[in-house]
């Protein structure tokens, strides 16, 4: 069976329409260019996804509003969902129960002290295949804080029996979508996450995730952070899982900054063979 899975920044300030953290001068652009500002923008995010093939599943990072109604509504394979939030920030996991089955777990934690870094971990049993669902918006740069994160992931996995099972069941099959801030891509298919015995990449090396996967960050021209030049966006999966393709929908990568309104992250999306 194949499914297609979306990850995707959302922007909490967009949603807000408030020239506020690291997207401010993205919501400023909206307001330039629209009268609802950052409201039309997310408008342009939904109906992009709207085009896209049928979704299964969808992680969101910086829910901050009711974001998911709308997508299910134009995503009709999508039915469930369900947040997961740490302080003022929320990501969120949207699937299609007839790809996963019945939902028999979940857990909420943040990935750091003194910041809000959410982690939603779902465990789903459709007859006896059991599938692990990981959502999170990490803290950055990853390659400074990718010990601390596994060993916040490890710690809370070890919190729930069913969790800790399902992740360690050998034929388990686990799909990790997220913002990882990997701005120097140490997350690729020769560096894969570990978490003891489970491995959890993606199919693209190093130097193909540079290529094809910088989906961080919109900015106005000479802003310091440059426009779309760091890799952050990824969907991860264990060996039970076959990743088919990996990449920012075309939709998202229109020319011009004016032709990319929509979050100030670009989603990626990816076929899985499950």
């Amino acid at each position: 069976m194949i499914i297609n899975v979306l990850s995707y920044n959302i922007s909490w300030a967009t949603q807000s329409n408030k020239v506020l953290g690291t997207e401010a001068d993205f919501v400023e652009a909206c307001q330039k260019e629209y009268k609802k500002g950052g409201l039309t923008c997310i408008d342009n995010a939904i109906q992009n996804i709207k085009k896209l093939d049928n979704l299964d599943l969808i992680g969101l990072q910086e829910v901050n509003s009711d974001i998911e109604e709308r997508i299910m509504k134009v995503q009709p394979h999508l039915t469930k969902f369900k947040r997961g939030k740490v302080g003022i920030a929320v990501v969120s996991l949207l699937w299609n129960p007839d790809a996963f089955g019945e939902l028999i777990a979940d857990e909420t934690f943040n990935l750091i002290k003194n910041d809000d870094r959410p982690c939603l971990i779902l465990v789903f049993k459709k007859e006896e295949q059991v599938f692990v669902v990981i959502n999170l918006h990490s803290p950055g740069p990853f390659h400074k804080t990718r010990e601390g994160v596994l060993k916040m992931l490890y710690k809370h996995i070890n919190k729930n029996i069913v969790i800790k099972k399902s992740i360690f069941d050998s034929n388990a099959k686990i799909i990790m979508t997220g913002d990882f801030n990997d701005y120097t891509t140490s997350i690729n298919k020769n560096k894969p996450l570990v978490l003891k015995t489970v491995k959890l990449s993606h199919l693209k090396t190093k130097a193909q995730t540079q290529k094809t996967l910088k989906s961080c960050c919109w900015h106005k021209p000479n802003h310091p952070d440059k426009y779309f030049t760091n890799t952050s966006d990824y969907i991860l999966v264990n060996k039970n899982i076959k990743q088919k393709t990996l990449k920012i929908p075309d939709l998202f990568r229109k020319a011009g900054r004016v032709n990319r309104l929509f979050s100030d992250h670009m989603p990626v999306i990816s076929a899985l063979e499950i």
